[in-house]
């Protein structure tokens, strides 16, 4: 199930790459050096141009090896535009609950954009799996730890402002992966064709995870 091999990805490498204004001759390129550091989790965002075929390309010559999925999903209408085109799981920047219910009617995992307690509640009674604490850099790692105290229950994913210097604070206070953009998928390898470099963020983000995780 769709659903569960996302959450499974995210327990074991704690890692999505998001993909955002990249030229779609690229995509499959950098899901590759992705793929190679060790990330097994892509999403294209909506305000991509071409992103409808880029995730097709990605769910067909990838997704043997990676999910794939969308981001900055703002209606139910984008919502099945995106999954038609292959998409596993759907990522919003905020909670939406008519796209929370047709992502849960194509049976794939909704990962809506939350930041308040009432939030988080309203998402896990639509039945959410994860929520998105977005933007996770302007609100800290401590709002995460705090929102934790009651809500412990939560699998929430901080986006936004994650790098390798805070993850592994993140991390302690209780996160349950990651959304990592332009600090992971690096637009300046990508013009210059640096794939490698794509690679070596990867493994560094992915090991940044795993030691994290080991420490707490």
């Amino acid at each position: 199930m769709d659903k569960y091999r996302v959450v499974k990805c995210l327990q074991e490498t704690g890692i999505v790459a998001i993909v955002r204004g990249i030229p779609a001759g690229k995509i499959e390129k950098i899901a590759a050096a992705l793929y190679e550091g060790g990330v097994q989790a892509i999403e294209v965002t909506c305000n991509t141009p071409g992103y409808l075929s880029m995730i097709e390309a990605l769910s067909s010559t990838m997704g043997d090896k990676m999910l794939v999925g969308a981001g900055t999903v703002l209606s139910p209408t984008a919502a099945q535009l995106v999954i038609d085109a292959g998409a596993k799981f759907v990522l919003a920047p905020d909670l939406n609950p008519e796209v929370v219910q047709l992502v849960h009617q194509n049976q794939k995992l909704a990962i809506p954009g939350v930041t308040t307690p009432s939030e988080i509640m309203t998402a896990y009674r639509l039945g959410v799996d994860i929520v998105k604490l977005f933007p996770a850099g302007a609100l800290g790692a401590k709002y995460l730890k705090d929102l934790r105290g009651p809500l412990n229950q939560a699998a929430i994913i901080p986006v936004g402002g994650v790098n390798l210097g805070n993850i592994a604070e993140f991390i302690q206070a209780g996160a349950f992966g990651f959304g990592i953009g332009s600090e992971l998928v690096d637009k300046k390898a990508v013009a210059e064709g640096d794939y490698a470099t794509i690679t070596e963020k990867a493994k560094a983000f992915i090991e940044a995870v795993r030691r994290a995780r080991a420490s707490v």
